[in-house]
């Protein structure tokens, strides 16, 4: 499938689910229960959630602008956030969030960084973002594990779930340090054995790609180690970075009027939530981004949940598509007109 017909396929996919969930909000839900959950709705609220959502887009772009700084040079931060929003919606356009890092290495090859530094820079990224957020699970397993075990126990072993496929990432590339060959020999060894039962249909296209990743994963792993302090001063970004994310809820939370839960038991299941939908293989976790908030987030918000859902999902997601996709235009256009040949003096334009 074509880069025309993905993006066509998954909005009109996305375009399905609104559908679905303003069914399920309509039909599935007590519209008189909706009511006296909005009672004391407070729009101003919603300005904070736009304010760290623009905080969370910033602090991704000015992740990628300090690992860059280490590993190339001082780039200008306003095109390292374009690129880290231009990311974020290829992101939100792909299965698994695939098609994030190589869109971002191809921007940043634009701004003449070698291919091979790009792809490094992106790596870096993607390792401190990993461990911060693994890092952000162990913390509210250990603050807040008990309850969530007693109280929304299908909630706790979905996000066990998630946390233990994202470490897994993690221990792999830790692992490429010690023993890269180990890795690939291991890592091999299953992509052959998922093919001879047809669950993988491409093996020699799925192996080259697998051992290309252990190659980058393995090449930013050990730039880490070399930048030892400067990947710890990303990794704290990085941190930043989701905490702005995992504050949205709690945000919309208050605009309910809601006081019950504080601003911890809120933000780790957002963390939670992040975890249990990250490897659903669909454009931004859709369906299971929806049902997830449902499952995890019932307890706090009622019979205001539904509303609560879309407002966030709107936050979270929709508004990255709109603004990736009107940047991507805004920057493809100004691409083409600085490639565009000056007329030569006197020369008239036919």
């Amino acid at each position: 499938m074509n880069k025309k017909k993905s993006h066509i396929f998954s909005f009109v996919y996305m375009g399905l689910t609104i559908i679905a969930i303003i069914l399920i909000l309509l039909f599935g839900t007590d519209l008189d229960e909706i009511g006296d959950a909005l009672k004391n709705f407070n729009i101003w609220w919603l300005f904070a959630c736009i304010a760290a959502l623009f905080l969370y887009w910033f602090t991704d772009g000015l992740l990628l602008y300090d690992i860059t700084a280490y590993m190339y040079k001082k780039t200008p931060l306003n095109r390292c956030v374009k690129i880290g929003v231009i990311g974020l919606y290829y992101c939100a356009l792909t299965p698994s969030s695939t098609g994030g890092q190589p869109v971002q290495v191809m921007y940043m090859r634009r701004d003449n960084i070698p291919v091979g530094t790009a792809t490094c820079i992106v790596g870096i990224k993607f390792v401190v973002f990993e461990l911060s957020l693994c890092t952000i699970y162990v913390i509210g397993m250990f603050l807040r594990g008990a309850d969530y075990y007693a109280n929304n126990r299908e909630a706790f072993w979905f996000a066990m779930l998630g946390f233990v496929i994202n470490l897994a990432a993690v221990l792999v590339i830790i692992l490429t340090i010690v023993n890269k060959k180990l890795v690939l020999r291991i890592g091999n060894w299953v992509i052959r054995m998922l093919s001879k039962i047809r669950i993988i249909k491409k093996k020699e296209k799925t192996l080259a790609h697998f051992s290309e990743v252990i190659d980058e994963y393995h090449t930013a792993a050990s730039y880490i180690s070399r930048y030892k302090l400067r990947a710890f001063g990303s990794y704290l970004i990085s941190v930043i970075n989701l905490a702005f994310m995992f504050l949205i809820p709690y945000l919309i939370y208050l605009s309910f009027g809601f006081t019950k839960y504080n601003v911890l038991d809120v933000f780790i299941m957002e963390a939670f939530l992040f975890l249990a939908v990250s490897f659903f293989p669909l454009p931004g976790a859709a369906g299971a981004s929806e049902g997830g908030f449902m499952l995890f987030f019932g307890p706090f918000f009622g019979a205001g949940t539904a509303v609560a859902m879309l407002i966030w999902r709107f936050l979270t997601y929709y508004m990255i598509l709109i603004t990736g996709s009107l940047m991507v235009v805004f920057d493809e256009v100004s691409s083409m007109r600085r490639k565009k040949p000056k007329l030569a003096d006197g020369e008239e334009q036919e």
